[in-house]
């Protein structure tokens, strides 16, 4: 997890922009959570055709953004404890992770 802090700190600078480091209401939260997950999706997966994940449409669009979209549209979580935005966020994580050779 450190090398991971490491390389996100590196990829994205300090403070992420749009991305606010204390957010005020949950609403503010589930956003910058969906937009981690975007960031780290684009460090992933950068370009559909040069994926390395066997189910991306390589021809359409990113089938991880595509699924990020539906959780982020949807409102909806498979886990009772997690929100839509922590589980896009993990999903993005386990993306990233599955990525590296």
């Amino acid at each position: 997890m450190a090398e991971f802090r490491v390389m996100l700190r590196e990829a994205l600078g300090d403070s992420p922009p749009g991305i606010p480091l204390s957010p005020r209401t949950p609403e503010q939260r589930e956003e910058g959570l969906f937009r981690f997950a975007e960031l780290v999706l684009n460090l992933a997966c950068p370009d559909p055709k040069a994926c390395s994940h066997p189910h991306c449409r390589r021809n359409v669009c990113c089938r991880h953004f595509a699924r990020v979209a539906a959780k982020r549209a949807s409102g909806k979580t498979n886990h009772p404890r997690r929100t839509p935005g922590a589980e896009a966020a993990r999903y993005a994580v386990w993306v990233y992770m599955s990525s590296i050779p």
